[in-house]
């Protein structure tokens, strides 16, 4: 999962909603299932709204973009003219017979710039957000959580609904393999809530 937080970005309207419920009394677990970010970033929010009283910056994500330098743009132009490629084989053959290494994507931009190259229209279509959590309805989709208990050492492993969270069934074994994951899922193939000792709430 590694960045998984950078995928949902803090927006303005989110700070402004973080704030206002906070004011509210409302616990930041709650806000931070509401608007899908962790608890820390409700909490980072309104600590800097308490220090401030103003909203937290947003940070852009990423490296700040650098332009080339013009020796390099002539060198693209220059192998352009003779070979006529797109920008991922110019930044091979760059690569081979200069031993410069040139991003593709910055070769796509350099040639795009002096009229070489057009845009692609699939490219540029505005991709769904994705949502980590998106199931509107309970019982139409579940995932496995495994993690190691702090107890006993032993491999517990839970199936959580994807729309409510509640955990559906769980178990203890002694190594977490995708046989027991199976074996779990089958145990309880119907999907129907009942009492759990790893959540109290669902029933």
């Amino acid at each position: 999962m590694g960045k998984r937080n950078k995928v949902v970005k803090l927006t303005d309207k989110k700070i402004r909603y973080i704030i206002r419920a906070k004011t509210n009394n409302i616990s930041p677990k709650r806000i931070a299932l509401e608007i899908v970010v962790s608890e820390s970033t409700v909490k980072r929010v309104w600590m800097y709204w308490m220090k401030n009283r103003e909203l937290l910056p947003i940070k852009k994500f990423g490296r700040k973009s650098q332009d080339l330098d013009g020796k390099f743009v002539d060198l693209i132009l220059e192998i352009h003219k003779k070979q006529r490629l797109g920008a991922r084989r110019l930044e091979k053959i760059i690569e081979f017979e200069h031993g410069i290494h040139i991003p593709h994507n910055k070769i796509h931009t350099v040639l795009l710039e002096h009229g070489l190259a057009n845009e692609s229209k699939n490219k540029k279509k505005h991709r769904k957000a994705w949502i980590r959590y998106e199931r509107e309805h309970s019982l139409t989709a579940v995932h496995l959580d495994w993690h190691t208990s702090k107890i006993n050492g032993k491999e517990l492993c839970v199936v959580l609904d994807d729309s409510s969270r509640c955990i559906l069934a769980g178990n203890e074994f002694d190594e977490a393999t995708a046989e027991n994951s199976i074996n779990l899922v089958l145990r309880n193939e119907s999907y129907k809530f009942y009492y759990s000792p790893y959540n109290k709430d669902c029933v």
